[in-house]
């Protein structure tokens, strides 16, 4: 399994010819490929909202899902997907974690820090009902929603500067409680690994706007490795994951 998250898409950043060169790439193998949320800047699932990249990331998806499981989280600078565009993919998630059968827990990681109240407000109140009627109502809505992507960064930053360990061990913790064993986390922007006294593991997997690695998963082994994505194809053949 690859997973990607954190990539961040879009025009004004210029790396979006780069990412769907990796997207061609993946076609190449047969791995199952998971989303972990903020794959765009900025996702709208309205219409007016969605650009091109959207439109030509769904039909990938929708194209790929018939040779492989192709699983999207919603992160937090992504709306709606679940309720607007899950028929392009193998399942989509809006929910805090994706839990699979062989007990492992996919997570974009923006809700895990139970102590930033004022962000997880504000995040409620944009993916509700209501926010989504009003966007969806608005005749100028398109043009209003940067505003909402900057108003969102700028909710408590002090919180999200750093990773927050002990809500980590907190977090992952009670899911090892529950019957987890493998937890992988995305939204941090940077690697990490918690262990605890059972050999239980949560992963805080690297971005790909920043590093351009992806995370190949074992499911069997629970094996978990770091790879450019330039380099994925040949290691995969290469080596027994």
């Amino acid at each position: 399994m690859i997973i990607i998250t954190d990539a961040h898409i879009s025009k004004s950043a210029g790396n979006h010819a780069t990412f769907f060169r990796m997207l061609e790439s993946l076609e190449k193998n047969n791995q199952d490929l998971i989303f972990l949320g903020d794959i765009f800047d900025l996702w709208v699932a309205l219409p007016g909202y969605e650009s091109d990249i959207h439109h030509d990331f769904i039909e990938w998806c929708r194209e790929q899902k018939k040779y492989r499981t192709i699983g999207f989280m919603e992160g937090n600078h992504e709306y709606y997907l679940a309720t607007e565009r899950a028929q392009a993919f193998s399942w989509c998630s809006a929910d805090a974690w994706y839990r699979d059968d062989a007990g492992t827990l996919f997570v974009h990681g923006d809700q895990i820090n139970r102590r930033d109240r004022n962000y997880l407000a504000f995040r409620k109140l944009l993916k509700s009902r209501m926010a989504k009627f009003i966007m969806n109502s608005l005749p100028f809505g398109p043009k209003y929603v940067e505003s909402f992507k900057q108003r969102l960064k700028q909710t408590n930053t002090g919180f999200r500067m750093h990773l927050p360990r002990e809500e980590v061990k907190l977090f992952a913790e009670s899911r090892f409680a529950e019957g987890i064993d493998t937890i992988l986390v995305g939204h941090f922007h940077q690697e990490y690994l918690y262990c605890n006294a059972d050999s239980k593991k949560l992963y805080v997997l690297p971005d790909w706007f920043g590093t351009q690695k992806v995370t190949v998963f074992n499911r069997d082994t629970k094996k978990v490795a770091f790879i450019d994505w330039k380099e994925i194809n040949s290691r995969l053949f290469s080596t027994n994951f």
